[in-house]
């Protein structure tokens, strides 16, 4: 059967003048969109379908979005957790032993110049 749609639809599709800006009927356009999403449900691509139906990948793409009404290439909005980096923190060991921890690298530079 898939072979007897895919020669229809060829059919159909090559009495049509290809072209930027060419209107394709509407019955055209939802079969076409109906076996796409098909074949793209056991895995094909749109560039795959597009080639066995001789049609452009953008126009295949196009159709099946505007059918299911997104786009899979647009940026997803996901909600994300703004968390504060832990900062980097320096801690000076002087030769005998004393230490001082959690300075930030400005204030281990004033400590030491201090010490210095």
């Amino acid at each position: 059967m898939a072979k007897d749609e895919i020669a229809a639809l060829r059919r159909e599709l090559a009495r049509h003048k290809k072209g930027r800006g060419k209107r394709y009927p509407a019955d055209l356009k939802r079969r076409v969109t109906g076996y796409a999403l098909r074949q793209r449900n056991v895995g094909a691509t749109y560039q795959a379908t597009a080639e066995t139906l001789g049609l452009a990948f953008e126009t295949v793409r196009r159709w099946c979005m505007a059918e299911i009404g997104s786009d899979e290439h647009a940026p997803m909005l996901v909600p994300v957790e703004v968390v504060a980096e832990p900062r980097s923190t320096v801690a000076i060991i002087s030769p005998s032993g004393f230490r001082l921890e959690g300075l930030e690298p400005a204030e281990a530079v004033a400590a030491l110049r201090a010490i210095g």
